[in-house]
C-alpha cells in the first residue's frame, strides 16, 4: 500500500513540473552531454502529444530566454530534429530572431522542407529590413529550390528598387555556381540599370571561374550601358573588366570609349582597366 502511494506522490510531483520547466532542463542536459539532441526531440514530441499549444508556447519562450548555458540555436537544432511539421510555426518565426545563428538555421530547414509554404515564407524574407535575414532566406532559397529558387531571385533583383536588397540576392546566386553565374549574366543584358550594377558588382568577386565565353557578355553589357549613359552600371562594369585582367585580351578598345567619359569617376575606373590589360 505504501509503495502504491509513492507511486502516485511521484506521479503528481512529475505532472507539477510544468511544461517550461521539463524543456528547460532537458537542454540544459544537452549542453551537459548527459543526453542527445536526437533524445531531447523525444521528449519535445512527448509533450507535444500531451499539450501541443503549451509545447509550442514555451518553446518560443525559450528560444528567446534560453536556460544559462543554453544557445538559442541548439534549443531550434533540437525542434528540428523532431521532424514534426507541427512545430514549422517556430521555424517560420525564427527566421526574425535577432540571433544570426538562429535566423540561418531556421531559413535552412524551411528550405530543406522544399513546400510551397516555405518557398513563399523565404521568399517574403527577401525584403526584410534585418540583413541577415536577407541574407539566410536567399541562400535557404538557392539550396532549397534548385532552378526555381535562381528564378525567384532574379525576379527579386530585377524589380526591387533598393540596392542593399538586391545586393543579397545577388550575392546569394553565387552559391547556384555555373547556374546563378549564367543567371547574373543575362541581368547584365536585361537593360535594367540597378540590377545591372548589382549583377556586375557580384560577378566580381567570381571572375576566377568565369569562362571565356562570358566575357563577350560582359563588354556587351558594358556598351549597351554606356549607350544609354547609365554611368553607375558602367563604372561596375569596368570594375568587373580590370579583374578580368587577361581574360579581356582583344577588348582594350571598348574601354578605351571610356577615358574621355565626362564623368571623372568614370574615366579613372576606364585607365585603371586600361593599365590593367596593359593598355596604358
Amino acid at each position: 500500500m505504501a509503495l502504491v502511494e509513492t507511486k502516485q506522490t511521484q506521479r503528481k510531483a512529475a505532472d507539477s513540473i510544468s511544461v517550461r520547466d521539463k524543456l528547460a532542463a532537458m537542454f540544459s542536459k544537452i549542453m551537459a552531454g548527459t543526453i542527445t539532441r536526437e533524445e531531447g526531440t523525444m521528449l519535445i514530441n512527448d509533450l507535444a502529444k500531451e499539450n501541443y499549444e503549451d509545447t509550442l508556447k514555451e518553446l518560443f519562450f525559450l528560444i528567446d530566454n534560453p536556460p544559462a548555458g543554453v544557445f538559442p540555436k541548439t534549443i531550434l537544432h533540437t525542434v528540428a530534429l523532431t521532424r514534426n511539421k507541427a512545430f514549422n510555426k517556430i521555424m517560420v518565426a525564427s527566421l526574425e530572431h535577432k540571433n544570426a545563428g538562429v535566423s540561418i538555421l531556421a531559413a535552412s530547414e524551411l528550405g530543406r522542407l522544399r513546400t510551397a509554404e516555405a518557398k513563399d515564407v523565404l521568399r517574403e524574407h527577401l525584403n526584410s529590413e534585418s540583413y541577415h535575414v536577407r541574407q539566410a532566406s536567399a541562400v535557404a532559397i538557392i539550396e532549397g529550390f534548385g532552378d526555381d529558387g535562381v528564378d525567384i531571385l532574379k525576379k527579386h533583383i530585377l524589380t526591387h528598387h533598393e540596392p542593399f536588397y538586391r545586393a543579397t540576392s545577388s550575392q546569394a546566386l553565387l552559391k547556384a555556381e555555373r547556374k546563378g553565374i549564367e543567371c547574373l549574366l543575362t541581368i547584365l543584358n536585361s537593360g535594367s540599370p540597378g540590377a545591372v550594377s548589382t549583377a556586375a558588382t557580384s560577378l566580381g568577386s567570381a571572375v576566377p571561374v568565369l569562362e571565356k565565353d562570358d566575357v563577350p557578355k560582359i563588354f556587351e553589357a558594358l556598351m549597351r550601358a554606356g549607350d544609354k549613359k547609365e554611368t553607375p552600371a558602367i563604372i561596375e562594369l569596368l570594375k568587373v573588366v580590370a579583374l578580368l585582367k587577361g581574360k579581356a585580351r582583344g577588348y582594350k578598345g571598348f574601354v578605351q570609349a571610356f577615358t574621355d567619359y565626362p564623368v571623372e569617376l568614370v574615366k579613372t575606373e576606364a585607365k585603371n582597366a586600361l593599365r590593367v590589360m596593359g593598355g596604358l
